[in-house]
């Protein structure tokens, strides 16, 4: 059931998962918070407005960081965020750690995550908090159909477990991990519907709107909340 007709995350982690994550971090209009795939700019707008604080939103596609940038605009706090375009590990943001690095849902590809978690207690002042969201299978048994679109379960979509040992591994102490509600599914995949009828910028291809389709379609003829979570996960530097 939509119960946010207004949800303009791309991922089911949405603002709870950010409004959280700024609270465990006890976020003050003194901090300053970095924000990974940032996407259209939604997490980032609501922590800006929030919380009054600094912020660096990342986004490694030009067109969806040209929205971020207009959204923050839009919302009043283009003056507290700075969007950066490109590959967030060639930044230098070891030079000035952060009170808070979130990344959000869709940024931990199976390419990053390694370098994320090699390099994430560098980001982070002493004590600072790290928050991240991604997709992850409750299940050992996965149909094809649903692996198709969510990715292979050895490598590409992980398990919680996984997720687990890789927190353990980069010394990083586990405050909260959660799923996120079907609810947030439904507003999500609702928020990617209405972006089937751009004309312009990131959704407006035909591939693009084909695989979002496709996406949608497999996951409620699937029922795919069998299958998969979005897992949301804050954690400490040691």
């Amino acid at each position: 059931m939509i119960t946010d007709p207004n949800y303009n995350f791309l991922s089911p982690a949405g603002r709870e998962f950010v409004i959280a994550a700024a609270r465990f971090g006890a976020v003050s209009p003194s901090s300053r918070v970095l924000i990974l795939g940032c996407g259209c700019g939604a997490g980032a707008a609501v922590v800006a407005r929030e919380f009054r604080c600094r912020i660096v939103a990342v986004e490694t596609r030009r067109g969806l960081a040209e929205e971020a940038r207009a959204l923050c605009e839009r919302n009043g706090v283009g003056h507290l965020v700075t969007v950066d375009v490109g590959n967030p590990f060639e930044a230098g943001y070891a030079d000035a750690p952060f009170d808070l690095v979130v990344a959000e849902g869709g940024f931990l590809k199976s390419s990053v995550r390694k370098p994320f978690f090699d390099v994430i207690g560098q980001w982070l002042l002493p004590r600072a908090f790290a928050a991240f969201a991604d997709i992850v299978y409750t299940t050992e048994q996965v149909p094809a159909a649903v692996s198709q679109v969510y990715g292979n379960p050895e490598k590409q979509t992980l398990s919680e477990d996984a997720y687990r040992e890789l927190i353990k591994d980069a010394t990083l102490e586990l405050q909260y991990i959660g799923l996120s509600s079907p609810n947030n599914w439904d507003n999500y995949y609702g928020h990617l519907v209405k972006r089937e009828s751009d004309t312009a910028g990131y959704f407006c291809s035909g591939a693009m709107k084909a695989a979002v389709n496709n996406e949608i379609n497999t996951f409620y003829r699937m029922g795919c909340l069998k299958y998969v979570g979005y897992l949301t996960c804050i954690c400490r530097k040691s």
